[in-house]
C-alpha cells in the first residue's frame, strides 16, 4: 500500500535525522536526552492523532499498530544515553553517601531518605510512560545494588575498627 511505504520512507528519514543529531550537535543531544520523556510524549500524541484522524469506516488504516515502536527504535541512542544519565545520577549520589576518607561510617536516615527521594525524582519523570519506566527501574536496581555492596563494605569496616 502506498501509505505503507510513505510510512516507511518517514521512519526511516526520522531515524538517520536522529542519528545524525545525536552524533553531529551536543546541543541537540543534550535536549532531546534531558527531555527523552517528553519527546515520548509527542510521539504517543503524534501516533494517537493519525490513528485518529485516519480512522475512516471501511478504508484500512493508515499506519500499521507497530508504528509507535518504530518511531521509538528512531530514537535508541536518545534513550540509551537518557537511562545513562539516570544512572550517573543515582550512582554519584550513593557514591556521595560513602566517602573514601571516612571508612566505617554508616548512612544515616537522612542519606537513606534522600537516595529515595533521588529515585522518586527518576521515576516521576518516567511516568507517562510504562516501558520507560520499567528501563528506569533497571537501573534503579543497579543503584540499589551498588547501595548495597558498599554499606556492606561500610559495615565490615565499622565492625573491624571498633
Amino acid at each position: 500500500m502506498l501509505t505503507e511505504q510513505v510510512w516507511e520512507a518517514l521512519v526511516n528519514s526520522f531515524g538517520s535525522q536522529m542519528k545524525s543529531a545525536f552524533t553531529a550537535s551536543s546541543f541537540v543531544k543534550e535536549i532531546f536526552v534531558m527531555g527523552y520523556p517528553k519527546l515520548l510524549g509527542l510521539i504517543d500524541s503524534l501516533v494517537e492523532r493519525l490513528f485518529r484522524d485516519t480512522d475512516v469506516k471501511g478504508v484500512p488504516p493508515a499506519i500499521k499498530a507497530e508504528a509507535r515502536e518504530q518511531l521509538i527504535a528512531a530514537l535508541e541512542p536518545f534513550q540509551t544515553a537518557f537511562l545513562g544519565k539516570s544512572l550517573a545520577r543515582l550512582s554519584d549520589f550513593v557514591n556521595s553517601i560513602f566517602p573514601t576518607a571516612a571508612r566505617g561510617s554508616l548512612p544515616t536516615q537522612e542519606h537513606i531518605t534522600r537516595l529515595v527521594s533521588h529515585i522518586h525524582e527518576e521515576l516521576d519523570a518516567t511516568k507517562s510512560d510504562k516501558r520507560l519506566t520499567l528501563l528506569v527501574l533497571h537501573e534503579v536496581s543497579k543503584v540499589l545494588h551498588l547501595f548495597a555492596e558498599k554499606a556492606e563494605c561500610q559495615v565490615i569496616l565499622h565492625w573491624l575498627l571498633l
